[in-house]
């Protein structure tokens, strides 16, 4: 009897390891599939997929779990908390993550860039409009991971690529402002009829909004690159004012969520997990009479704004009274809230940046940073007359002396709610300022109380890719969330 036992013991054993085997070669063909495979989906939809998954994946993990907090932008209660005690435990975030990145946008633009390629269905209005929307994808995996599977991401059914190899992020960056700089020129004066009428959620086929919208991305992409490639910077900066750049609030990037469970801040707000938001955004809103505080907090059961701090301990954030402190405003959180990629604020305050360190004209610059802020508060409908203070105060001018340090914090606060990106503008301009944590009452993590940097390569990618990963590792640094990447000098 035992022995039939053992015998049945190790059937079941064998059982279990092909099944995982035959599992982890399922889910890594679904994560690198190639789309040269794909010959009737119709790539209209998949367009559209890919768009919104890119949305979405502004609202996911990367944002409500880690990069919400580690900008500063709000504190989430119970199990969602961690991250914000600089931990690093979160193995399934990370690998969720990485999966979302390429099993969702990515996966589905390489397949229409497949389509709009091949000779049968070859449309460079199309491609054009794909490769802005695979930029984006890759930007956000490589900001997040560092060195990524970019040339060989993608590639797993037909050409058997199921361990891609990982690229140095500074040869991605160079890829994707390439792919911009092809893209433009095609779109510029484009047949809409080549494009994706109906088919397009974010701009409804406007081809010159997809234009500044091309050449916005790329003007982040080389201010992004400023201290890591600043020749490469400056040369792709000048670039992009030759052609039309974001100017004007209707050119904004934005989504309402509809599908689904709707816009996830609306759940951040209202369910689980409870956010409420950070001391240092209503420090900062409250200290300049910014008339955007209402916009993005909202009151308290006091009437008040109440925040609370970043980072702290368990025992202290025990006695922080988390319930009572302000959830996030009702314009970013409501279920027809927008959701956005890229705004022309955003654009005013990079051009200004790059007036102030490329040219050496603080006039121009701050010309373009009061620009930048005008167009910021007209975005969220701000009252005018409350408008019209804020832009007579001091904050609404470079003063001369912290300029640089102006314009970097108006960026983290141009781009709410898209949080990610501002965790991403902190570390590329180290404003606003997030100190180390080295007081009692606040948790120095796993980095000695410094803000993180990236997010890790989870388990299984070192497991089931182990040789590249290793390689990646080897060239970037160790695999931890306190490792800077490429560009990240600040």
């Amino acid at each position: 009897m035992r022995a039939i036992h053992t015998i049945f013991t190790r059937v079941l054993v064998v059982f279990i390891t092909a099944s995982a085997f035959i599992s982890c070669e399922k889910r890594l063909d679904d994560l690198y599939d190639n789309p040269n495979a794909v010959t009737t989906i119709d790539d209209a939809a998949l367009f559209t997929k890919a768009v919104r998954s890119l949305f979405l994946e502004t609202t996911g993990q990367s944002a409500v779990r880690f990069s919400g907090h580690y900008g500063h932008y709000f504190v989430a209660g119970s199990t969602a908390r961690p991250p914000d005690q600089y931990r690093d435990g979160f193995d399934p975030n990370y690998n969720g993550m990485f999966d979302q990145m390429y099993g969702g946008t990515i996966r589905h633009i390489e397949e229409v860039l497949v389509i709009t390629s091949a000779p049968d269905t070859e449309n460079r209005v199309r491609s054009a409009m794909a490769n802005i929307i695979a930029v984006l994808g890759y930007a956000k995996a490589t900001d997040a991971f560092g060195d990524i599977p970019y040339t060989q991401g993608g590639k797993g059914k037909t050409d058997g690529v199921l361990q891609p190899e990982y690229d140095a992020q500074e040869s991605i960056y160079r890829d994707l402002i390439t792919r911009l700089s092809q893209s433009i020129p095609v779109l510029q004066g484009a047949d809409p009829a080549l494009g994706y009428p109906n088919s397009d959620p974010i701009f409804n086929n406007d081809m010159d909004k997809w234009v500044r919208f091309a050449n916005s991305v790329r003007l982040r992409l080389a201010m992004r690159i400023r201290f890591s490639d600043n020749a490469l910077s400056r040369a792709t900066v000048a670039q992009c004012l030759t052609a039309p750049l974001m100017e004007t609030n209707a050119h904004n990037a934005y989504l309402v969520q509809t599908e689904g469970a709707g816009n996830p801040w609306f759940l951040a707000r209202t369910g689980f997990p409870s956010v409420k938001m950070s001391t240092k955004l209503i420090d900062q809103l409250q200290g300049t009479a910014d008339p955007r505080l209402g916009v993005f907090v909202s009151l308290d059961a006091n009437g008040n704004y109440s925040g609370i701090t970043n980072g702290l301990s368990d025992t202290a954030f025990g006695n922080a009274n988390f319930q009572s402190k302000s959830d996030m405003g009702v314009p970013l959180s409501s279920p027809e809230s927008k959701i956005y990629l890229l705004s022309a604020a955003e654009t005013w305050l990079l051009r200004a940046e790059a007036a102030l360190v490329y040219d050496g004209d603080p006039a121009t610059a701050n010309l373009l940073y009061r620009q930048g802020l005008e167009t910021a508060l007209g975005q969220w409908q701000i009252d005018p007359a409350e408008a019209t203070a804020f832009m007579d105060s001091p904050e609404a001018s470079l003063s001369g002396t912290n300029d640089e340090e102006q314009i970097g914090t108006q960026l983290w606060l141009a781009v709410v709610p898209n949080y990610f990106e501002g965790w991403t503008q902190i570390r590329r301009t180290g404003f606003p300022v997030i100190a180390q944590r080295t007081a009692d009452n606040l948790s120095p993590g796993v980095t000695n109380g410094v803000l993180p940097t990236r997010f890790l390569y989870s388990s299984f990618e070192l497991a089931t890719n182990n040789e590249n990963v290793t390689a990646a590792i080897a060239r970037q640094g160790p695999n931890k969330i306190d490792t800077p990447i490429w560009w990240d000098k600040n």
